[in-house]
């Protein structure tokens, strides 16, 4: 219903509305006024998902009780698909958290002798003018 209202407002009216809260309530305590509004919404929506999920709650139970399977909606089946996903989650996680706690011995591999090339230990003679120039300080 609320959102046929809205529906119907445009951008001129809207404004012309907050404008008015601005000047009726003062701009200290909109936000005051908007949290406790949003706060009350989400409180509002939470307590009707419950009653929603006690409600098909109850219904099954009935339905349990006749005899009857209960009925298969999509939120049974997403609810079903949830659960799976977190419990592959968890599984993933402990292999993964014993993996990291189990000692593993480091894998040592040997080095061809052919693919490495020896170091240079001496330096060439531009080099070592290289490293003997001062630096240019700046300030």
């Amino acid at each position: 219903m609320y959102l046929f209202i809205l529906d119907s407002l445009g951008n001129t009216e809207l404004l012309l509305i907050l404008a008015a809260a601005l000047i009726f309530f003062g701009p200290r305590r909109l936000p005051q006024l908007g949290r406790q509004l949003g706060k009350s919404l989400a409180e509002f929506r939470r307590a009707s998902e419950d009653f929603k999920r006690t409600w098909e709650r109850e219904v099954n139970l009935d339905n349990f009780e006749k005899g009857l399977e209960p009925e298969s909606n999509f939120l049974n089946s997403a609810s079903e698909k949830i659960r799976a996903a977190r419990e592959a989650a968890a599984r993933e996680l402990n292999s993964v958290f014993e993996a990291e706690h189990t000692p593993a011995a480091p894998a040592v591999t040997p080095v061809d002798a052919d693919l490495v090339a020896p170091r240079n230990t001496e330096s060439s003679p531009a080099e070592a003018a290289a490293i003997e120039q001062p630096k240019h300080e700046w300030l």
